[in-house]
């Protein structure tokens, strides 16, 4: 039997007082952090920025929000509201959810009207964002070089509260001709999630809501047992548009969301076609590939009337443009087709499998590796240095522990569910403290800041610092796959700690002023900064950091005298200072002014060539371990495996005679008994390496 939600409700309750205590927040702002964070990883938000504000406005209302994003792919504000209680069973009704909506969307009718500076300081980083929202939602033309549009609104309230029974749905509005979706996100609705084992809800499209019978398709018939089926079919333009417009970038698998969020730019082709030549679209465009868990069909088979879980995964720049050219343009699509390829996944690793469809799907467009990046095999890499490397015990625990890499969303809650006793979810959190996971896209904010040295590039958000970041890692695991060793995953937990250290000197102080919503920018300017001060021969005591799984007394002290004078610096600076962390020009001027190191400080660091001269000899130990490993592989993948792969080699036309051979060795390991020499098993492991980067998947 799975947890309970009393359980969950429980445990989690315990955890958000636990850790707020722990991290010296309240168990409210404690709560709001971890649910935006859930909220990020799951593909809900991107960026959330806290921003927690209350005033009064025009004839005595109230505007207030505790926190905004922008979600560039489906150009759209977000607001959330944190309606969090520090006890059991709250209940969340009609009314408060109105209340809640209510006094979001007053302060984006200020905002629209031009009238935030009669509330907020000139000084007041809202006041700024406040202009900018205002302005973006005044847009309604097509800018072909970047669309800073915004076209949709989304309400957000996130509560530990359960969701009155009462309330069926929660249907949207308009607001100053922007449709307007409200979400509310209880806990209930996470334990609901993470009991299902999906790394995120599906969505559920059914024609008939869209005026459609159905869309016409032909089942693919194919000879094997796969685990998918595939259905080619022509989609109207308009039910794209529609679906688009509903349900925005979640409908993006998240290769094609973040690929489309870096460009934004509208495609001038697609435009063009839909405005002059709107019959010959379905000719001139490649259309759309996109998956599903499960589709209904009509009783004859000829028309697909239901789609559970749809994901973009090829495509999504059409998708947008289409609805672009409704939105801005006025044009009408109803002559406009798509064709479309969908694949039905039955496999039980959906997600991955997913994920694995988008990396194929996109290889042979301008899709670099940094955009496909949560599929490369540094995560697995990563993760596996989590399961094998135990930290050593510290503070009053006599136990080792251990570091837990979740690269996956919703994972770590999601182990805790296959458990059926108390006891042993116990020890799993004993094992892997939750203070103690990391997530993939904040090992990227803590590498880019402490060994790229880019806090410009952390400042700007997640998703753009993961574009960079990725672009680093797929270029040195290319070319040194090695380097990545057990002192390249300890130097990334000391990494994580200076970190998360460095957050609560800011949060703690008594000069950081929180309304300047300013400290992700200092947390990481201060850590680039420190860094770069140090002289070059010589680091940070990583072993000590390691060895004592915290920072120690020197550097703790040089980081809040540092974090101050970044405040400071910032402060002197005219604008948003968030603003100003994102450019690089900013990163160039600080880290050029003086910091004088203390003398405590400098004592305690030591010879950069020590933590070189272990990573050196990690790296080298591995080489040859390669080596041995692939040979064993070659033998453990078995001959029907090596015999298929020549099939699809041969299919495809992508062997040579002197590579077939050398497959054939491998195929007949297990009956002729001959293993191929460590040469031959570089030279094969090649040959896999090849078919696979040419899509052939075995």
């Amino acid at each position: 039997m799975n947890q309970t939600y009393e359980e969950f409700e429980q445990e989690f309750l315990d955890d958000v007082r636990i850790n707020a205590q722990i991290e010296g927040t309240t168990p409210d702002d404690y709560f709001l952090n971890d649910i935006l964070g859930r909220l990020s990883s799951m593909g809900e938000l991107v960026d959330p920025q806290i921003a927690q504000m209350q005033k009064r406005c025009r004839n005595q209302k109230i505007m207030s929000f505790d926190a905004y994003a922008f979600d560039e792919s489906d150009r759209s504000i977000v607001l959330i509201t944190n309606d969090f209680i520090d006890d059991k069973n709250g209940v969340i009704n009609k009314a408060q959810i109105e209340q809640h909506k209510q006094r979001m969307l007053n302060f984006l009718q200020e905002a629209y009207d031009e009238k935030l500076s009669q509330y907020f300081d000139v000084t007041d980083s809202l006041l700024f964002t406040g202009r900018d929202i205002g302005k973006r939602m005044k847009i309604n033309y097509v800018n072909l070089e970047e669309d800073t549009s915004i076209d949709k609104v989304k309400l957000i309230i996130v509560t530990n509260k359960r969701l009155s029974e009462k309330i069926k749905t929660l249907p949207s509005e308009d607001f100053n001709d922007k449709k307007v979706e409200i979400n509310v996100w209880s806990l209930t609705r996470l334990y609901e999630l993470y009991e299902s084992g999906r790394e995120k809800e599906p969505i559920i499209i059914e024609t008939n809501k869209y005026n459609l019978d159905g869309i016409p398709c032909i089942k693919a018939e194919m000879s094997g047992n796969l685990d998918y089926d595939a259905y080619l079919a022509i989609v109207p333009g308009s039910f794209l548009h529609q679906i688009y417009y509903e349900h925005g970038s979640r409908l993006l698998e998240g290769n094609v969301r973040a690929f489309l969020s870096n460009r934004g730019k509208i495609n001038k082709g697609i435009r063009l076609t839909i405005k002059n030549e709107p019959t010959k679209f379905f000719t001139y465009n490649n259309g759309i590939a996109c998956t599903a868990s499960e589709v209904t069909l009509t009783n004859d088979g000829h028309n697909i009337i239901a789609v559970e879980d749809l994901q973009i995964i090829n495509g999504g720049q059409t998708t947008a443009s289409l609805s672009s050219a409704v939105l801005k343009d006025k044009m009408s699509l109803d002559n406009i087709f798509v064709p479309m390829k969908l694949t039905v996944v039955k496999n039980d690793d959906y997600d991955t499998m997913i994920q694995n469809i988008s990396k194929y799907a996109n290889s042979q467009n301008k899709v670099k590796d940094s955009d496909l990046f949560s599929n490369h095999p540094f995560h697995r890499t990563f993760e596996s240095f989590a399961k094998r490397i135990q930290a050593p015990a510290h503070g009053e625990s006599i136990h080792n522990t251990m570091w837990y890499y979740e690269r996956s969303r919703g994972k770590y809650e999601q182990e805790q569910f296959k458990f059926t006793k108390k006891s042993e979810r116990d020890n799993f959190v004993k094992k892997f403290p939750k203070n103690q996971v990391i997530k993939k896209e904040e090992l990227s904010k803590y590498f880019t800041c402490a060994e790229l040295l880019r806090p410009d590039q952390v400042s700007k958000g997640p998703e753009k610092c993961m574009s960079f970041y990725a672009e680093k890692i797929d270029d040195k695991f290319q070319k040194s796959p090695e380097s990545f060793n057990d002192q390249f995953f300890k130097n990334c937990i000391c990494y994580t700690l200076l970190f998360k250290t460095t957050d609560k000197i800011v949060h703690k102080s008594d000069w950081y002023i929180s309304e300047t919503y300013t400290k992700p920018g200092v947390v990481a300017y201060t850590i680039s900064k420190l860094i770069y001060s140090i002289p070059k021969e010589y680091c940070l005591d990583y072993n000590t950091i390691w060895r004592k799984q915290e920072l120690y007394p020197s550097l703790i002290a040089e980081l809040g005298r540092l974090a101050h004078e970044t405040f400071n610096y910032v402060q002197g600076l005219s604008g948003n200072g968030m603003e100003h962390f994102k450019k690089e020009e900013t990163w160039e001027k600080y880290k050029n002014i003086n910091f004088q190191l203390s003398d405590a400080f400098l004592k305690d660091l030591i010879k950069k060539e020590l933590i070189e001269s272990q990573s050196r000899s990690e790296t080298k130990e591995k080489k040859e371990t390669k080596k041995i490993n692939i040979e064993i592989e070659i033998v453990n993948l078995g001959g029907k495996y090596w015999e298929n792969l020549i099939n699809q080699g041969l299919e495809r036309r992508l062997l040579s005679s002197t590579e077939l051979d050398l497959l054939k060795l491998a195929s007949k390991i297990e009956t002729s008994g001959k293993i191929p020499s460590p040469k031959q098993a570089q030279y094969i492991w090649k040959i896999r390496q090849k078919l696979e980067d040419a899509g052939v998947l075995v």
